[in-house]
């Protein structure tokens, strides 16, 4: 195998999907790939060299392990919608003995709720709700949270790069006006002399005053003034390039930010689409009054021999059907009964597929991006691409170690 497959087939596992146009993203941020400044690093810098590929391996590293998470959502939802397919092609007889008891089942659940809603503890839309995602409940609080968290954290640290590196840019500017300025110094400085040897000849030859001190002293100044002029030219000089290697610091720092923000607000708007709150606070909340309600209800429901018995037929119906998940249609059971209500259900997990494709084709881009700069760096500096493979080999070791903690 070649040094270059050597390269580029640890990578083909990224792409499995054809890539989508990237699209904007709220508080100014677009959700666009990463700019690469690789002409602003000094490639022969091991330092740098090894600095600028693992951010491209953290890149591809992030973008793995969102892609982990996003892919068995992406099937739960897609399970659900084969679920509704497979309803109706079920055959009409089947239909409707689920139709009808479905109808029992509704009328069960009315008169069992008409107590709950007379104490307004929570609506019924919001406990059917969280019905259906009531085992996500927990985590999800938790892991809102910590998002909620996480994007002030995020949101602090782009202000605080974008104003470093505003800094910076700034210095940068102060310094190219120095360097100007010194150069029209130095031109004033060496016209200053000339008139003033042309001045002490002027008046040496026409009034025959002894000019040599004069002619030492203007000599001096002008090679002191010039020496200062030229000794800080070097140190502004210097100072640049410091500067630009701080700014290109600043910039690969700046892209991881944006990146792990724009992940870290898609979760967000995932999670909030998913529950249906504004924020944490609310679905813990929601979440107290839901726990409060279930265990009325509970207690009602173990009365209820006729709803058990209804339930029990309703889910041997659906097994019947070929219905994977029947579970989740006991708490669906308006659907059954009202194309509308079917029509919106769809709706509802095709808006949530689509975010989730979104998501995963976002995060496949970025890993193809990143991998295509490695490769081209493999290709344009062949004396470092041992090193490189290394890097890669390294990074692949961790990939590996990191799925097996997850298995465990």
């Amino acid at each position: 195998m070649s040094l270059k497959e050597r390269i580029i087939l640890p990578w083909k596992r990224i792409f499995g999907k054809k890539e989508s146009a990237p699209y904007d993203m709220e508080d100014g941020i677009e959700q666009v790939l990463p700019a690469f400044h690789r002409e602003k690093v000094n490639m022969h810098n091991k330092g740098e060299r090894e600095q600028y590929i693992g951010n491209c391996l953290q890149q591809i590293a992030d973008a793995e392990r969102e892609l982990h998470h996003l892919e068995y959502e992406y099937n739960m939802v897609t399970s659900h919608l084969t679920d509704i397919e497979e309803l109706e092609r079920s055959p009409e007889e089947i239909q409707f003995d689920i139709r009808e008891t479905a109808e029992k089942l509704n009328e069960l659940k009315e008169t069992q709720n008409g107590y709950e809603r007379k104490k307004n503890r929570i609506s019924e839309e919001d406990f059917s709700r969280m019905e259906k995602v009531e085992g996500d409940v927990q985590d999800g609080i938790k892991k809102l949270r910590e998002a909620e968290d996480y994007q002030k954290l995020v949101k602090s640290d782009m202000r605080r790069l974008n104003g470093e590196r505003h800094a910076y840019e700034y210095r940068r500017d102060e310094l190219e006006r120095e360097l100007k300025n010194a150069s029209g110094i130095a031109g004033i400085c060496f016209i200053a002399l000339v008139v003033c040897l042309i001045v002490l000849f002027v008046l040496q030859v026409t009034l025959r005053f002894d000019t040599k001190i004069g002619y030492v002293l203007v000599v001096f100044i002008a090679a002191v003034v010039i020496l200062k002029l030229f000794l800080r030219h070097g140190e502004a000089g210097q100072e640049i390039v410091r500067v630009e290697k701080d700014i290109n610091r600043l910039i690969l720092l700046q892209n991881t930010v944006k990146i792990r923000y724009v992940n870290n607000k898609h979760l967000l708007d995932y999670l909030y689409m998913k529950f249906q709150v504004k924020n944490a606070s609310q679905l813990q909340s929601l979440r107290e009054r839901y726990e409060e309600e279930k265990a009325e209800r509970e207690r009602m429901e173990k009365a209820s021999k006729d709803y058990d018995y209804y339930q029990k037929e309703f889910l041997r119906l659906l097994r019947q059907a070929r219905i994977r998940d029947t579970s989740v249609w006991l708490h669906q059971v308006g659907a059954v009964l009202e194309e509308q209500e079917m029509t919106r259900l769809r709706q509802e997990l095709v808006g949530r597929r689509k975010v989730l494709r979104e998501q995963m084709d976002y995060n496949r881009q970025l890993a193809a991006a990143a991998q295509t700069e490695v490769t081209e760096i493999s290709g344009k500096y062949p004396k470092y691409r041992e090193e490189i493979l290394e890097l890669i080999s390294e990074y692949e070791r961790k990939q590996k170690e990191a799925a097996q903690r997850r298995r465990r």
